[in-house]
């Protein structure tokens, strides 16, 4: 059988050396064989996997979801339908965030537009004041919450009289 020393395996792969030992550390890839030299063996299967956490990462994937992934592999009743819920959720859990960003956009876009319209006024005294606005706002917010906090401890305390 043949076995790779971690260099070659590495390149193989198109990774470098410390990813290899950190998918090992994390549990990716088996703890490999040693020579007598204490050089790491790596079966030729591990540049497989190594291209496939790697392409698995790129989809969207926490190590820890390819983790749970991987662990699939070693149960002979999954199915490839197993598989496809977790590929479902990723799918769901994009669109989610592609909802986000597009939120994000439209908050952006909104702000150029408005920027764009006060262009020869000056930067520096709106982004003050802006900050002046903030600031006051949390305050009446917080405010707010405390006088509401008063008015349920009122509440609850039966009144002697």
């Amino acid at each position: 059988m043949l076995s790779l020393r971690i260099g070659r395996m590495a390149r193989l792969a198109n990774v470098n050396v410390q990813t290899v030992r950190f998918y090992e550390r994390e549990g990716l890839l088996a703890k490999p064989s040693r020579r007598l030299s204490g050089y790491r063996e790596y079966p030729l299967e591990a540049v497989g996997l190594v291209i496939l956490i790697k392409h698995i990462q790129a989809l969207g994937f926490s190590l820890k979801e390819i983790r749970e992934i991987m662990a699939l592999r070693k149960l002979p009743s999954t199915t490839f339908g197993d598989a496809a819920v977790r590929l479902q959720s990723k799918i769901e859990e994009i669109d989610k965030k592609i909802g986000e960003l597009r939120r994000l956009r439209n908050t952006l876009a909104k702000m150029v537009k408005t920027h764009r319209l006060g262009a020869a006024t000056p930067f520096a005294p709106a982004f003050e004041n802006h900050v002046q606005e903030l600031s006051q706002e949390a305050i009446t917010k917080e405010n707010g919450k405390l006088l509401d906090q008063s008015r349920k401890r009122k509440n609850k305390i039966p009144s002697t009289s």
